[in-house]
């Protein structure tokens, strides 16, 4: 297959990595400080799943260099970065192309609705951690494999020839019915320990240690199911008192080392996506008048935490950003 990936961050540069060692033709459009080193040393994939040497990956810093005949195009940017990537995806579809997209955070389909055909988005969950640096990345952990389907009408053998070509390619992926059901979850764990743990600056397991996090992460679940089942979101468990029990049971002593890439983003000066989690809870629950009291505070902190974070940058606390 001709595949492009559209914003070669981390989560771009593993999949497409895979894919291109596979065989598919893939062209990746990303940053010119990661383009660059791929362009002349090749791209380099290490950590839980193997290590990779993959040379042939063509590349692009523009998207005016991009051709428009290809058969699938993964959207890996940042949710923020959401409608520049669909607008400009929408001028490079042909009558076969397939469009995956494959990011954190809520509303990033409905975004793409907006440029593209209905019948031709998939919506991923991505549920591995991969570090980066210059032609170099690193598969930290896997939860569980990517999961593919539709919020509208992606014709379902569609969608399992993408999940299947996925596989084989090495990155392990299944279809479901109810893809909302995973990104909700996704964002319901994303939102429950990111804020917290980069205001505080501590990895995830110590905010399940103590009464006063622990209030704060219940809060912030409470509030998200009580959104997410007015909007008629089937969550999984189908309760909070249930999701709680799982949460810091399982979910947190999984991740107890981890720390949040949201602090890696404030580190280096960047922009945040919680818009996209606890701020997209909070613009949901405007509209379907839910109180959403610890979501909003954490969004507000966290957006107080980035103008810090850019005038520490801008004084030379923290390193500029290189992206």
């Amino acid at each position: 297959m001709k595949i492009l990936v559209f914003g070669a961050g981390a989560i771009g540069s593993v999949v497409g990595g895979f894919l291109a060692n596979a065989g598919h033709d893939v062209t990746f459009l990303g940053r010119e400080w990661h383009i660059n080193a791929i362009r002349e040393n090749g791209l380099f994939i290490t950590g839980i799943w193997g290590d990779y040497f993959i040379d042939t990956i063509k590349t692009a810093l523009n998207v005016s260099e991009l051709e428009s005949d290809y058969d699938l195009i993964l959207i890996t940017v940042k949710s923020y970065s959401t409608d520049e990537a669909g607008r400009a995806a929408s001028k490079l579809l042909n009558e076969k192309t397939y469009v995956v997209h494959l990011q954190n955070g809520l509303g990033n389909a409905e975004t793409l609705l907006k440029y593209l055909p209905s019948d031709r988005l998939v919506t991923g969950r991505v549920i591995f951690g991969a570090e980066i640096e210059p032609g170099f990345v690193k598969v930290t952990v896997s939860a569980d494999e990517t999961v593919l389907g539709s919020i509208a009408d992606a014709p379902l053998p569609e969608v399992k020839k993408i999940a299947d070509i996925f596989s084989r390619a090495g990155v392990s992926a299944r279809i479901t019915t109810n893809i909302e059901k995973y990104i909700w979850g996704k964002a319901l764990y994303n939102c429950a320990l990111n804020p917290l743990a980069t205001i505080l600056e501590v990895p995830y397991g110590f905010l399940a240690e103590n009464q006063f996090t622990m209030g704060m992460m219940d809060a912030v679940i409470d509030e998200i199911y009580e959104v997410g089942e007015k909007m008629g979101i089937k969550f999984e468990p189908e309760t909070a008192e249930e999701y709680k029990k799982l949460f810091y049971s399982k979910l947190v002593p999984l991740t107890a080392e981890h720390h949040a890439s949201m602090l890696q983003d404030i580190k280096m000066g960047k922009k945040t996506e919680i818009d996209a989690l606890c701020g997209a809870i909070v613009s949901y629950g405007r509209k379907y008048g839910i109180e959403t009291p610890l979501n909003s505070i954490l969004t507000d902190l966290i957006k107080a935490k980035e103008i810090k974070a850019e005038r520490g940058s801008a004084e030379g606390h923290y390193p500029k950003n290189k992206n």
